[in-house]
């Protein structure tokens, strides 16, 4: 719990301040707990919840959310996801359907099985109703810093008649705010400095109760008073988050903009994702905090590459002809001194393309500032257009604006009056992150506001840097213009207080790292020898040979593009040829058999590439190679169209995606997945009848899975043949609703097989191994952070260095990586099932845990040979699943809640490891080389004599300090001589004993 200023007095001293220079309300807003109904619990979405939690990442403040619940009502975020990261734990304490009186204690309810705030916060231990509340309790150092309330919707409009709620809302107001007031005096009660945050009803557009205009208002109406208790409350401080949400046009009040609601027609109560970004951008900008950055850097229109500005009251510019020189193209346009004026006769436009030599692999950037029409003074023009599209050349994203909304398409992004708008619009397209969370599309900020987030692209080449467009009868002026083709970047702010720990996104500061999703190769737009673009496919297509007909060695380097028709087979090359071949497919181009890289005959003497891009609608299934007598190189194939869908061509085995079909290939297989869906399982390996087994990949095999939806499961290897270089599966995104190998379901893995999963969902299970043919040489399996889940329904699945079947000569290695503190219940739990060496594995078992700062790590664990802690792992385990060995590196320490047969431990300079009990006849413990460890025991043993300490080649006998009243005992090497170099170690055991206590007692 901590002391700070209450934003109440923060908000009164920032009253005073004009926003666009606010400061914000402190960076560390302790334990957090959200307080309310379905709204704040999350009806398929994350709720507000989540996206203030981005806010808060992009901004570097810190809080610890907590409460009696965990997760959403209905879809929404997996706890333990992560955002620039940081992991969204999902706790709270709001139920669907809940009532402030229920909440309050005042009368008891079905909701929270009947608890309150009071049995919460530790203030009663008796429900409403009167038995024993044995839940829950935030107390002491859990007890809440600061609290965000949105409660009251249910008891407006569900608890009496909805159709007389403007008659009756004097007395529904004063019920309801009377709770309030009781809940917030139990916070206050629980921590007197704690800052109370409570926020407005949302407004809503339809639900299943029936509501009239009189009931919005009634709503309205409630708003205002809340606000006006607010300010008499100490403590508290209201914030309205209808901004935006709220239908300027709508002649009903109080209504919502339809798009940002969940059902609008039937249930328009709960916001959706629109809704959630738009009403925790409100509360962050009324704390004072800066908007989201979306992990970009923040920069001035000023600072950009390309700026022209509008300030004062003398123009920048004289006329059109200084738009025209600066590579301006435009049409009925007029300057003047207030601005551009887009109102003229027609339709008006200003256009620039990216200037030669511009970078646009990190995002672009425009910014201006728009006023437009006149408002509701002539009625709303919602139908005259003003239209911004900002684009690379291979696709584009139009944000649409009239007198009354910004839109996204069609998609109302947020509601306003822009006759009155003062602030700047940016659209900015964000590379993204899977890794951190980020996802890749456009991004709009109002002010530094975000707005539109990750918003859908628009493939072709309609724009190649900025097009403006107004077609309407009224006023248009633009203002303060700026264009950058260098990266994404968000607007500057004055409300970043801690910049130094806000999230910056890989490569936002275009070092072109994080740029591309994994196992992406950069794909060649130039330096071809020969080019076909926009072909139509039709039969058998070979695309190599629409651009270059010849034969054998008469080729080189190859790029051809796909973009209509529908063929049998499309293959990027048929028969001999020798040169790289390079086939993208960006519209419809479809087979209705199967696509290959190389395929039907004859030897590719190079590397074959095959993509499927923008609107590619995808078809069968997606071949290397297939039926071919051999690639020399390499083979790659990308799926990165989002509305690809892949089938599969055989009901045995069925396959969406395979390495080869019985070809021979010399180099390396990367089969790279960002999106799309596919029927059945993907292979990097090989697929082959009998007759063909005998098939090869020279090089490795590799999958690699960011986004994308596959019905089957993952596999680096195949069915048959050999892979010499090995075999290799990564996740960082998508789903997979089957389960995930690093081998296949036959053949031969000549250098051993690894997974490797950062994100992403798996519905199945993980395996190092295949789940046939064996695996020679050693297998991996590494689970890395807490944004993977590996769950279907409530059933967790398993982790394992081996496979479900076939053979594994080598070692296993399990590395478990990078699991927080704090993620006991919500992170690691994803995990929960069972975790294993491998039974089919030969050799060694070891399971790493490689900073694991959980409490508890909660998986069931078998058939391990070895377990160690290192990176300043700590965390309690419940069994070493069989290991006979610990190793504990410097500075990480372990807790074994059960008895163990461990014969051999290994202690590292301040490590430190807790048994509950000894099973085997010896343990040797060696601490060579550590002058400072700890080693206890939870229940005292009637004798050392099965411990000896190693120590730089010689044995000591063990000696202990006890503590009887815990039945507990430090252990620590004897050393008989006086001055030797573990002497020491018996002076430190009552100093051990005190910090051992303090860490795991």
């Amino acid at each position: 719990m901590k002391t700070r200023l209450p934003l109440s007095l923060l908000a009164f001293l920032l009253a005073a301040i004009p926003s666009a220079t606010g400061a914000p309300a402190g960076t560390d807003l302790g334990n957090v707990m959200y307080v309310g109904d379905s709204i704040t619990h999350g009806m398929n979405g994350g709720s507000y919840r989540w996206a203030l939690h981005k806010i808060f990442a992009d901004n570097g403040i810190s809080y610890n959310a907590e409460g009696v619940k965990t997760g959403n009502y209905s879809g929404g975020v997996t706890p333990g996801t992560s955002y620039g990261g940081q992991p969204f734990n999902n706790e709270h304490s709001a139920q669907a359907s809940a009532r402030a009186w229920e909440i309050s204690g005042r009368k008891n309810g079905s909701r929270f099985d009947g608890s309150n705030i009071s049995n919460w916060l530790g203030l009663s231990d008796t429900k409403a109703n009167g038995a024993a509340y044995q839940g829950q309790t935030f107390t002491g150092t859990d007890t809440p810093d600061t609290f965000f309330v949105m409660i009251g919707t249910n008891d407006l409009l569900s608890d009496g008649n909805n159709a007389t709620l403007g008659d009756r809302i004097d007395t529904a107001t004063l019920d309801l705010l009377g709770d309030m007031d009781a809940i917030v005096d139990t916070m206050h009660a629980a921590n007197s400095d704690a800052n109370v945050i409570v926020l407005t009803i949302p407004c809503w557009t339809q639900h299943s109760n029936g509501n009239s205009d009189a009931t919005h208002q009634a709503v309205e109406t409630y708003n205002a008073s809340l606000k006006s208790w607010g300010q008499s409350k100490p403590g508290v401080t209201v914030i309205d988050v209808n901004r935006g949400l709220m239908d300027v046009a709508s002649s009903t009040p109080f209504y919502g903009v339809r798009s940002m609601f969940n059902n609008p027609t039937a249930d328009g109560l709960h916001p959706n994702a629109q809704g959630d970004l738009l009403m925790a951008g409100n509360i962050a900008k009324a704390l004072g905090y800066a908007g989201r950055s979306a992990g970009q850097l923040r920069r001035d229109a000023g600072e950009m590459a390309v700026n022209f500005h509008q300030g004062g009251g003398t123009p920048a510019w004289s006329g059109i002809p200084d738009l025209t020189n600066a590579g301006f193209s435009v049409s009925n346009v007029a300057v003047g001194a207030e601005g551009i004026s887009l109102g003229q006769a027609g339709t008006s436009s200003i256009s620039r393309t990216w200037t030669e030599g511009t970078s646009l692999k990190n995002g672009f950037t425009f910014d201006f500032n728009l006023v437009l029409g006149d408002g509701e003074a002539n009625g709303w023009n919602t139908t005259d257009q003003f239209s911004v599209s900002l684009g690379n050349g291979s696709f584009y994203g139009t944000l649409n604006i009239n007198e009354a909304y910004i839109k996204w398409g069609d998609a109302i992004l947020y509601s306003l009056d822009m006759s009155a708008n003062t602030e700047n619009l940016r659209l900015a397209y964000v590379t993204g992150n899977e890794l951190e969370g980020l996802k890749g599309g456009y991004y709009v900020w109002l002010g530094d506001m975000l707005i539109g987030e990750a918003l859908s692209v628009i493939s072709g080449s309609g724009c190649n840097g900025v097009t403006i467009r107004y077609d309407g009868s009224g006023t248009a002026i633009l203002k303060d213009l700026s264009m950058d083709g260098t990266g994404s970047y968000a607007p500057a702010t004055s409300g970043l207080a801690n910049e130094e720990n806000a999230f910056i996104s890989a490569g936002a500061d275009n070092s072109g790292a994080g740029g591309a999703p994994e196992g992406n190769m950069t794909w060649p737009e130039t330096g071809f020898t020969h080019t076909a673009a926009n072909q139509n496919c039709s039969g058998t297509f070979n695309a190599r040979a629409a651009a270059d007909s010849s034969a054998g060695t008469a080729g080189n380097s190859v790029g051809v593009t796909i973009a209509s028709g529908n063929a049998t087979y499309i293959y990027a090359n048929s028969g001999n040829y020798t040169g790289d071949v390079r086939l993208t497919i960006a519209n419809e181009g479809q087979a209705s058999s199967w696509y290959a890289a190389h395929g039907a005959s004859g030897t590719l003497n190079g590397n074959a590439g095959l993509r499927f891009t923008d609107a590619a609608t995808g078809g069968s299934t997606v071949f290397g190679a297939v039926n071919s007598a051999g690639v020399m190189g390499n083979v790659y194939l990308e799926f990165s169209a989002e509305n690809a869908a892949f089938g599969t061509f055989t009901s045995a085995n069925s396959s969406s995606v395979v390495g080869s079909y019985a070809t021979d290939i010399k180099g390396n297989v990367d089969i790279v997945v960002n999106s799309g869906t596919f029927s059945s399982q993907i292979m990097g390996g090989i697929y082959a009848n009998a007759k063909n087994a005998a098939t090869t990949i020279g090089g490795t095999a590799s999958v690699y899975m960011n986004g994308g939806t596959v019905n089957g499961d993952v596999m680096g290897g195949g069915l048959t043949g050999s892979i010499s270089g090995g075999s290799n599966a990564t996740i960082t995104g998508g789903v997979i609703n089957g389960s995930v190998y690093g081998a296949g379901k036959g053949g031969a893995i000549l250098q051993g097989s690894n997974v490797r999963v950062t994100g992403g969902t798996v519905r199945g299970n993980i395996y190092a191994g295949g789940s046939g043919g064996s695996v020679q040489g050693n297998t991996s399996v590494t689970v890395s952070g807490n944004s993977a889940t590996l769950r279907n329904g409530n059933v967790w699945g398993n982790i394992s260095g081996g496979g479900s079947g076939g053979t594994v000569t080598g070692n296993s290695v399990v590395r478990i990586q990078d699991l927080s503190s704090g993620t006991t219940a919500y992170g690691f739990d994803k995990y929960a099932g069972t975790i294993s060496g491998g039974t089919n594995v030969s050799g060694t078992r070891t399971l790493v845990l490689d900073h694991v700062t959980v409490d508890h790590f909660r998986a069931s664990l078998t058939d391990f040979t070895h377990v160690s802690a290192v990176n300043h792992a700590h965390t309690a385990l419940d069994s070493l699943g069989g290991a006979l060995s610990v190793t504990i590196e410097a500075g990480s320490g372990l807790v074994l809640n059960g008895v163990s047969g461990l014969t051999t431990l290994i202690l590292g300079e301040h490590a430190s490891f807790t048994l509950q009990g000894l099973t085997a006849d010896m343990v040797i413990v060696d601490i060579t080389g550590a002058s400072h460890y700890t080693l206890s025991l939870t229940e005292i043993p009637a004798s050392l004599d099965n411990i000896k300490f190693l120590n730089n080649g010689v044995l000591h006998d063990a000696a202990m300090s006890t503590d009887p009243q815990a039945n507990s005992a430090m252990v620590f090497a004897q050393v008989p001589e006086p001055g030797s170099a573990s002497l020491g170690l018996a002076g430190l055991a009552a100093l051990l004993w005190r910090r051992r206590r303090k860490m795991f007692h």
